[in-house]
């Protein structure tokens, strides 16, 4: 018995559908298709590779205020400005292998804390009616993937 091939979304239409962003995990070959939709569709993007300081990368792509810590709580915080977020909405494409190591609090990977933080996030854009899509194009984590 055979599994069954995944169906690769229809991304434009899925990227304009503000109630289904979030975290997924995204197969690598579909990035470029995902990338062109997002900014087609007007969505602000940026790719970020996990196996460097993704947080300071992540602020200085989306052009986060002087001010921004490159911290987990300052993420949040420059996320959810919402009237300083430009576009329609944004796609974060993150690759590479995530760094080793644990948070401070040692709850987990900061790559899980990066994932929560997002969830967060985009729960807030969510109720503004724009998409904050982090999509994850990173083998080994425990993400749903694209709904088709």
């Amino acid at each position: 018995m055979t599994g069954k091939p995944s169906r690769t979304p229809d991304f434009p239409a899925l990227l304009a559908k503000a109630d289904l962003a979030g975290p997924y995990r995204l197969r690598p070959d579909q990035a470029p298709t995902a990338l062109a939709a997002a900014r087609q569709l007007g969505l602000s993007v940026a790719e970020i590779g996990l196996d460097g300081d993704f947080l300071a990368e992540l602020g200085r792509q989306l052009q986060f205020p002087e001010h921004y810590g490159a911290n987990f709580d300052a993420l949040y915080d420059c996320l959810t400005d919402l009237a300083a977020s430009p576009g329609q909405g944004c796609l974060l494409l993150f690759t590479g292998a995530p760094a080793a190591g644990v948070d401070e609090d040692d709850e987990g990977s900061p790559v899980d804390t990066l994932i929560a933080v997002l969830q967060a996030a985009g729960d807030e854009w969510r109720e503004q009616g724009r998409p904050l899509w982090a999509l994850f194009a990173v083998p080994g984590l425990a993400l749903d993937s694209l709904p088709a």
